[in-house]
């Protein structure tokens, strides 16, 4: 009778012991991130992918940009500049009287060449800036023939301060220079002059600005 029991006691003492040999193994979680993981929970899109992308938009928006420029400094005229250019250079070594809104003087002789003889819709006035209403303000580096160049004062770009000019670019050089016809050079001749080699030298405080009609 003695040893039934004895083995019963046994068998439970070796059971209970391999359960708590098992259940630990099995019950602690893990006290660190497997590596899948983490890897896992990583940002789809690098930082540096990111700042890259941001790069690619802003260069695509200077490349709009730029064709937009350009296509503004490539647009035609609306007068014939020919015409323009041809009544410009007639008149080169002639002379007519100066004085405000005088024939001589270099803003009314512009006006002369490409509205009288080139057909302009020239209907802006009263200052250097809305003189030219309904034209295409444009850089020196855009210039072509017909465009007129209007020295403008940088702190008084609406005032007829002492400096202001104005002349018609009549063709472009090679080499980056111009050909120019313009009026009242030297100041109060009223002599209309052809320069073939120009660059703009706007007085201090003052820059070139090209404008399209």
């Amino acid at each position: 009778m003695r040893t039934p029991a004895k083995t019963l006691v046994v068998t439970l003492v070796s059971l209970v012991t391999m359960a708590f040999g098992i259940a630990p193994a099995a019950a602690l979680a893990p006290t660190t991130t497997p590596d899948y993981e983490v890897a896992a929970v990583q940002p789809a899109t690098p930082v540096a992918q990111t700042m890259s992308t941001g790069t690619n938009s802003i260069e695509t928006k200077s490349l709009d940009v730029f064709l937009e420029q350009s296509e503004i400094g490539n647009a035609p005229h609306s007068f014939n500049v020919s015409a323009a250019i041809a009544a410009a250079k007639s008149e080169v070594g002639t002379s007519r009287p100066t004085g405000w809104s005088a024939p001589g003087e270099c803003i009314m002789s512009v006006i002369r060449w490409v509205e009288g003889a080139g057909g302009a819709n020239w209907v802006g006035g009263g200052d250097p800036v809305s003189n030219y209403t309904g034209a295409t303000r444009l850089t020196i580096a855009s210039a072509q023939p017909g465009d007129i160049v209007q020295y403008e004062s940088i702190d008084y770009p609406t005032s007829w301060v002492s400096g202001v000019h104005t002349l018609l670019i009549t063709g472009v050089n090679g080499d980056g220079t111009f050909q120019i016809v313009q009026s009242n050079v030297p100041g109060g001749s009223g002599l209309v002059t052809e320069v073939d080699n120009w660059v703009p030298q706007p007085p201090s405080g003052f820059q070139a600005v090209v404008w399209r009609f």
